[in-house]
């Protein structure tokens, strides 16, 4: 496969548009994975503008699909952790193999560095924010971890890279990509099954862990290659992982009890946002980078909350409530906060 194809094929179900003018909005693409975009017609004004507006393309098909699972989770009728089953046994792993198999990882060298050092930056502060804010709660602390350590970079970061700077942002945002998901397969799961008794329990479950399979089967297949029909295979499978990441997302919102929850992951999604982009911006000074490669850098470093932090809390039950909630908050208010981001970057990084 070209590396182009490559590129572009990690966001599993991007599509990519040609809109009339240069400048669409940052907030016209979030989530453009969790149900496509589809370009509007030249010709049809109105059409145009119902496209550019946040509320229908951004925030519509997520949260129908969030929606649809709170109204089911408040009925009663799907528990949520047979669902959290399916997707971290299944199509989680398929999602990072697909992701990890057709990312463009040539020239890696800057975009690894970078991306190690604003995930050491950002465990650092959640291991401060998480014993402020949480003392004693084990749980709370680890939630704490996970989701100010991991954003959104893949199913959010590339197609903002795409539209914002061309193929060779998402080439930029792959290989960044590839270094978190690497990361998360092994200290994400780390964190989450860490309990206090030991390392013995860690290294159980990081072997348990189909994540971890999934990296090392990405990087075999790329070596390799692999049959066509599997990879139609893995790559439906992988299609399928965001919408079902968003059910069971909406299913533990309808869980949440409480004002404290609220104001826990309001913090939460604030420190991830704001935290996670003065990181970006100061690192992308530090690493003296410029253009495309510092603004998509920076737009990588200020995504919300990834989907796969709150999957592990609910699968080692790390107060998956609280993981919900900041997931969900985090992702809302990012529609302004990369909006800004973009505006100061500009159009060349």
């Amino acid at each position: 496969m070209p590396p182009a194809e490559r590129g572009t094929r990690s966001t599993t179900c991007l599509t990519r548009v040609d809109f009339p003018t240069p400048g669409f909005p940052v907030t016209a693409i979030f989530m453009g994975c969790a149900g496509g975009i589809v370009a509007p017609r030249r010709d049809d004004a109105a059409l145009t503008t119902a496209y550019r507006s946040p509320m229908f393309v951004v925030l519509l098909p997520t949260s129908l699909l969030a929606g649809a699972g709170w109204a089911l989770g408040r009925l009663g009728r799907v528990p949520a952790r047979p669902l959290a089953q399916v997707a971290f046994w299944v199509l989680s792993p398929a999602l990072i193999f697909e992701s990890l198999r057709t990312a463009d990882l040539a020239a890696s060298g800057t975009v690894v560095l970078f991306a190690l050092a604003h995930l050491g930056g950002m465990f650092a502060l959640s291991m401060g924010v998480g014993r402020a804010m949480f003392g004693s709660d084990r749980a709370g602390r680890t939630v704490a971890s996970l989701v100010l350590t991991f954003g959104n970079c893949g199913n959010l970061g590339l197609p903002v890279l795409l539209f914002a700077y061309g193929q060779g942002g998402v080439d930029v945002g792959a290989v960044f990509l590839a270094t978190h998901t690497v990361l998360l397969a092994t200290l994400g799961v780390a964190v989450a099954a860490w309990d206090g008794h030991g390392g013995k329990k860690v290294w159980a479950a990081l072997l348990r862990v189909p994540w971890l399979y999934a990296v090392g089967a990405a990087f075999f297949a790329r070596w390799v290659g692999i049959p066509d029909l599997l990879a139609r295979t893995t790559g439906l499978l992988a299609e399928g992982a965001i919408p079902l990441f968003l059910l069971l997302l909406g299913i533990e919102l309808a869980q949440v009890r409480g004002v404290g929850v609220a104001r826990g992951a309001l913090a939460l999604a604030l420190l991830r946002l704001v935290g996670g982009g003065a990181l970006a911006w100061a690192l992308a000074g530090a690493f003296r980078v410029q253009g495309l490669l510092r603004g998509s850098l920076i737009v990588e470093g200020s995504v919300p909350t990834a989907v796969n932090a709150f999957l592990l809390a609910s699968q080692y039950d790390r107060r998956p409530d609280l993981a919900a909630s900041a997931l969900f908050l985090s992702t809302l208010l990012s529609v302004g906060t990369l909006s800004l981001t973009l505006s100061l970057l500009g159009p060349g990084g």
